[in-house]
This record gives C-alpha cells, sequence and structure tokens, in this order.
C-alpha cells in the first residue's frame, strides 16, 4: 500500500504573511481549521528579516488547495486561464484540420 504525498507548497515569508492576513480577513468555515494554525507556526519560525526567503509547507490537499486559491486571487491570477486556453487551442487546431480537409 503506498503512502499519499500532502502537496508542498514554497512561498517567501512576505506571501506567506499575506495569506495569513487574507485568512483572517475570509470566512473560516469555508478553510481548513488548522490551515492558519500551521501558516502562524511556519511564520514564527522565519527569520523576521528574511521576507524574500522562500519557506515550504507541507499541506493536506484541502488545505493546498485554499492555499492557491488565496494566492491566486491576491496575485490577480486566473486559475481557469490555463484550461481555457488549451480548449481554445484545441479548437483552432480542428477548425485548422476541417478546413485542411475541405
Amino acid at each position: 500500500m503506498g503512502c499519499a504525498l500532502m502537496p508542498r507548497i514554497v512561498l517567501s515569508v512576505a506571501e506567506w504573511q499575506a495569506i495569513a492576513r487574507e485568512l483572517d480577513r475570509t470566512d473560516t468555515a469555508s478553510t481548513p481549521a488548522e490551515l492558519g494554525e500551521r501558516i502562524q507556526a511556519l511564520l514564527a519560525a522565519a527569520p523576521p528579516d528574511w521576507p524574500v526567503q522562500d519557506l515550504p509547507l507541507e499541506l493536506d490537499v484541502s488545505s493546498a488547495e485554499a492555499v492557491q486559491a488565496i494566492y491566486a486571487r491576491l496575485s490577480g491570477e486566473d486559475p481557469g486561464a490555463g484550461q481555457r486556453a488549451a480548449s481554445v487551442a484545441e479548437a483552432m487546431q480542428i477548425v485548422h484540420d476541417h478546413q485542411q480537409h475541405t
């Protein structure tokens, strides 16, 4: 029986701080209960004068998804953009192939 790997997220101290602030502001019912505590423990162990230092944190799947969603929202990323771009490229290829055969 294999061991399930926990997702590992690596962000800078400043990014983890921003995630923690956002968790404090958002509805805690929609995030895993111990996520905020795990991030606070990580930040407490980090050197305070190294805001760009990357820190890894292994999280369960639901916590990792919550962090990724918050990070995407804070950074202005669109989490669905990659899938939409792939779908558009696939559609364009289908049209191109059809035009080549007609």
